[in-house]
Order: C-alpha cells, then structure tokens, then sequence
C-alpha cells in the first residue's frame, strides 16, 4: 500500500487540466534498492552424513561445513501522487524502497567437530568463505536492480482512473522486475559458491584436518 493518502486538488488547481498541476506538483521519482546487512545463524547439531544430504558436494564425499541461505526481497510504497477532484483521475511519480537480503542464512558445522577445536576452526574459516562471498554478491546486486527499475520507470508522470488503479500499477511493475531477477540471481550466486568449493580446496581442508590430528595444522 502507499504510505499516505494522496491529496485531491483545492483552490486554482481545481480548475487547471490535470497535466499542468501534476508536472508543477509532483516531486521526481524516487527509487532506492539496498542491500540489508548479512547475518547468519550457526547449527552444529547435524552429523557430517546429514549435512552431505542437504547439500550437493562439488567435488564429492561428504560435507562437513555447509551454509543455507535464499535470497529475498521487501518494497515500501511511498505517496507522491494527486488525485484531481473534478475528473477523479489520478497522477503519480513512483516512489518505490526495496530491500534485499540473504535470510535466514544458517552456517552448519558438523557436530563431530567440536567447536574451538582445530578442525572445527578450519571449517567455519571456509564457511566465511561462502558468507562473504554472499555479501559482495548481495552489495553488486542492490545497484543492478535499482539501474534497472530506474529504467522501467524513468521520471515519467503516470496517469489513472484512480489511486487504486496506480497502486497497482507500481506493485506490479515492481514485482515484474524483482521475482525474475531474485530466481536467477540464486542461479548465478549457485555458481559463484561454486568457485569457492574446488577439489583443490576439498583437497586442501583434507590436508589440513589431517595436519590438526598430528598437531601441526596448515596455513
């Protein structure tokens, strides 16, 4: 919903055409997409075989590290509309806040590793790995959508039958950019944790919690 009430015309710009008072009144339209801070819960409750279950290893064998997330976005509707009292017609610039954000976002450590332990440092480390990895994709895709809802609405003056009418029309030119653009954003973030989740770096972490049972853990 919009956030206030659009006001109806009063005084002279009663009896002006519409189109002059809404080009003299409305203030440019207003777009921001921000990327919300990413904050994650920890479950190291589930065995390595549950983990490996839940998430599909690229190189293989079992998981002992995980982290679960799904990308979704939030909009905020502001007023910055007119409604003309004698033709009911109603004129806006939209003015439209989006929010992106990772949640819930859950990191899983396997309950064989003990945490403080050596082994358990060296997979939370790479599950950082993936958080971070999560938050610059998060803080790229904030001005890619903004760019492009900019685009869909430009600065124009939309004219309807009624402020329902234009309520409506927002949402859904907002919604037509966001849910496609949320689907393959997963899709492309998918590929980028793949870069991270190697068989060179399957091969490392094995090395080095190999090297935490004889006390000299890698670097």
């Amino acid at each position: 919903m919009l956030a206030a009430v659009a006001p109806l015309l009063t005084g002279c710009d009663y009896f002006r055409p519409i189109e002059q008072i809404c080009e003299r009144r409305l203030v440019p339209t207003e777009i921001r997409v921000r990327a919300a801070p990413v904050e994650y819960q920890t479950d190291f409750t589930k065995s390595a075989e549950q983990l490996t279950s839940m998430g599909a290893a690229t190189a293989g064998g079992r998981i002992l590290g995980l982290t679960h997330t799904n990308m979704k976005s939030s909009v905020a509707f502001g007023s910055n509309g007119l409604t003309h009292r004698v033709s009911g017609k109603h004129c806006l610039r939209p003015i439209v806040n989006v929010k992106l954000a990772f949640e819930p976002m859950t990191v899983y450590v396997s309950r064989g590793q003990v945490e403080g332990t050596c082994e358990f440092n060296i997979t939370m480390d790479h599950e950082m790995r993936h958080v971070g990895a999560f938050a610059a994709f998060l803080a790229d895709a904030a001005p890619e959508v903004e760019r492009e809802l900019r685009q869909r609405f430009g600065n124009q003056i939309y004219y309807f039958s009624s402020e329902a009418e234009a309520e409506r029309h927002v949402q859904s030119v907002t919604r037509d950019v966001l849910a496609p653009y949320v689907d393959e954003s997963m899709k492309r973030v998918i590929a980028v944790q793949a870069r991270i989740d190697t068989p060179e770096e399957y091969t490392r972490l094995d090395q080095f919690h190999q090297s935490c049972a004889t006390g000299r853990p890698g670097s």
